[in-house]
């Protein structure tokens, strides 16, 4: 399973947090009130078209993202599509 997660990893590539990035990443924040890392990670996804899959709330309402809620049952967590 970890070889597996690797071989997804490298599929990946790294991107600079340029200066056109980090004022969009700003504007994301304020629009949507989020978080400083998230912006980042949603103002990526807007440049590149991508596709975000997230437990993380702060994303739910948002275009371009597919949101799983998280709902704990029997001290156990179960992943819900919403």
């Amino acid at each position: 399973m970890a070889l597996e997660a690797i071989t997804h990893m490298e599929q990946g590539r790294v991107v600079a947090l340029d200066g056109a990035l980090a004022i969009n990443a700003a504007q994301y924040g304020v629009e949507f009130k989020l978080p400083l890392a998230d912006s980042i990670i949603y103002a990526t996804a807007r440049k590149f078209d991508a596709l975000i899959w997230t437990q993380d709330v702060d994303f739910k309402s948002l275009k371009g993202v597919k949101y799983y809620s998280k709902k704990k049952t029997n001290n156990t967590y179960k992943l819900l599509s919403s």
